[in-house]
């Protein structure tokens, strides 16, 4: 049976003592996080029993986090709690997407992260929407400006990640 997806799924970071984590720009790595340092409304790396290993996932605050964010998952790089703070983030941005960057301003269009089946962050070099796929209930939301929309197909809104693309899960 599934879990329906809704913001008040969640999993305390602190069970077996593992750290929560956030990206830092500069190594391309994680770093470890004092569990009174988490930003509620940010994007984290943490522990979930669920799933037996690292999820990403929104701090929602008293140590509960959002549905698990799963593989295409694709977000605004200003919704996680870097180690860098803002200017040097912009610069690091601005060396890896150069020409992507400057193009996307002129169009109007937001830089997105998109979360790889591996779990690692990369930046998306075309255009496309903030989009989430909840690893717990199979559902995933796209948005359409600040309006959240489901994503369906002929036969329900569930889905799996196979091989690098989203199949309907009858």
């Amino acid at each position: 049976m599934r879990k329906t997806a809704n913001a008040e799924s969640s999993s305390d970071a602190r069970i077996k003592g593992q750290p929560v984590l956030r990206y830092d720009p500069l190594s391309q790595t994680l770093k470890p996080l004092e569990n009174k340092k988490v930003t509620t409304g940010k994007i984290y790396s943490h522990f979930s029993p669920e799933h037996k290993r690292y999820v990403w996932a929104y701090a929602l605050g008293d140590g509960k986090w959002s549905y698990p964010l799963g593989p295409g998952t694709t977000e605004l790089p200003d919704h996680f709690d870097l180690v860098t703070p803002p200017a040097l983030t912009r610069a690091l941005l601005e060396q890896r997407a150069g020409e992507w960057l400057a193009r996307s301003r002129q169009e109007g269009s937001p830089i997105l992260a998109r979360l790889a089946a591996d779990d690692h962050w990369e930046l998306l070099e075309f255009r496309s929407v903030r989009s989430h796929y909840d690893l717990d209930s199979g559902c995933r939301w796209e948005w359409h400006g600040e309006q959240r929309i489901g994503v369906l197909h002929p036969h329900g809104r569930r889905w799996k990640y196979i091989e690098g693309r989203y199949r309907p899960d009858f």
